[in-house]
């Protein structure tokens, strides 16, 4: 149990990490706003992958 929660916050850090180095060096613009949003939504789903796989678990 302690295992799975080390490599969940590990695997959150590590994106957000990506993510923040990502928009650093992108250039300013649209691209940029598009980017962020992106790589927001991934660390966004990746935070909510194990409680729905607990979710779905239950049914």
């Amino acid at each position: 149990m302690i295992a799975m929660f080390t490599a969940y916050i590990k695997t959150i850090t590590a994106l957000t990490v990506f993510a923040v180095m990502a928009g650093l060096l992108m250039p300013d613009g649209k691209f940029r706003q598009y980017t962020r949003w992106v790589l927001g939504l991934l660390v966004l789903t990746a935070m909510l992958e194990p409680i729905l796989q607990l979710l779905a678990w239950k049914r």
